[in-house]
């Protein structure tokens, strides 16, 4: 029996379980996100370079981002309440911690993805969520994630057309 990373084991998933690591993987980041608006509210206030505005966080737009991503739809106008933080980000006007940061980014990418179709490259939203917590936590929190989503076949989906790779 030869040894699959767990890369390899993620790319021979099907589109569907692919969406649903993605979707797991985000909602395991969602903590770094919270636990750090809870401990720093004053970091989540900051002054745009452009006109000089102060903006203030918006600390429900990570959950509400993945629960759009979940249902395919935008629940919460979430594609708008992005655009300025996602701006102060690119534009170094806002900073988090690495950890947040890619928690926050991988759920804005999963949720592009899902909800607004961008082409998001999968193993982008895979390697960002991932790198919300400990780099030695990545490969056995990808197997668990891997193994706990290929156990129960897709809702919605008649399973006789899935293989056990979720094609």
């Amino acid at each position: 029996m030869s040894f699959m990373t767990p890369s390899a084991l993620f790319f021979q998933l099907g589109t569907e379980y692919r969406r649903r690591v993605h979707l797991s993987l985000c909602e395991d980041a969602l903590p770094t996100w919270i636990g750090y608006v809870r401990e720093k509210p004053s970091a989540l206030r900051y002054r745009d370079s452009v006109v000089g505005m102060r903006h203030d966080v918006d600390v429900e737009l990570p959950a509400d981002a993945l629960r759009s991503a979940g249902a395919g739809v935008d629940l919460a106008d979430v594609g708008n309440r992005y655009l300025e933080p996602i701006t102060a980000l690119q534009d170094d006007d806002l900073a988090f911690p690495d950890p947040v940061e890619f928690a926050y980014y991988a759920i804005y990418n999963c949720f592009r993805k899902y909800v607004g179709g961008d082409n998001i490259e999968d193993w982008l939203i895979v390697n960002q969520a991932l790198s919300a917590h400990d780099s030695d936590q990545a490969a056995p929190r990808l197997t668990r994630t891997i193994n706990e989503i290929t156990r129960t076949p897709p809702a919605n989906r008649p399973t006789a057309s899935h293989d056990s790779r979720g094609r």
